[in-house]
């Protein structure tokens, strides 16, 4: 089922998301002169902190004093942290699932993912070099291994064929070129 694989996304990003490295309560401390208080959202505080190259990083604090964040991509290159993701679930599900890409498409996953795990690294807080990328995806990779073998593969179904299919043709270069061009923070929103 297509929602089997999507619980699996949102729960395989766990180890993606800490390789992603993006260190929100740093910033938003570091940064804590240009915060701005922007309202509530559903009872909790929001603030916003804007960052360079069309980035806003979202604070929001629950009446229970549970705080979340969110980053968003307002640049019109595309959210990097989403094309992370996303990449990385397709690489990590044709190594650790019986459900596989073809070898072309795996291969261009592959290639495209270490690619904007480069990015990724250079790009996050803290900053990475380039050189820790490799190591910053094989302890994403065995975080999803771990997740697999808790929950299971998904069933992706024909849908999922068909994206990943369009995610390792041709016509995504361009979207990626466009989507790595300019720095900034690999946020996760919007989302494809």
């Amino acid at each position: 089922m297509i929602w089997r694989w999507g619980l699996l996304l949102a729960l395989g990003l766990s180890g993606a998301a800490q390789a992603q490295g993006i260190d929100h309560a740093a910033i938003f401390e570091r940064e804590a002169a240009r915060v701005v208080e922007a309202g509530t959202e559903d009872g909790a505080v929001v603030e916003t902190l804007q960052m360079e190259n069309g980035i806003e990083l979202r604070r929001l604090t629950a009446e229970d004093g549970v705080v979340t964040y969110e980053g968003i991509d307002r640049s019109g290159l595309g959210a990097v942290g989403c094309l992370y993701r996303i990449y990385f679930e397709l690489d990590a599900a044709g190594r650790f699932c019986p459900w596989a890409p073809p070898p072309e498409a795996a291969q261009t996953f592959e290639r495209r993912l270490n690619r904007i795990a480069t990015f990724v690294a250079e790009n996050g807080e803290p900053r990475r070099e380039p050189g820790e990328a490799p190591a910053m995806l094989d302890a994403a990779r065995e975080a999803y291994g771990r997740e697999v073998a808790r929950l299971g593969c998904p069933d992706p179904g024909e849908g999922m064929q068909g994206f990943a299919a369009a995610l390792a043709s041709e016509a995504m270069d361009p979207v990626l070129d466009m989507a790595l061009s300019v720095p900034r923070l690999p946020v996760m929103l919007p989302c494809l």
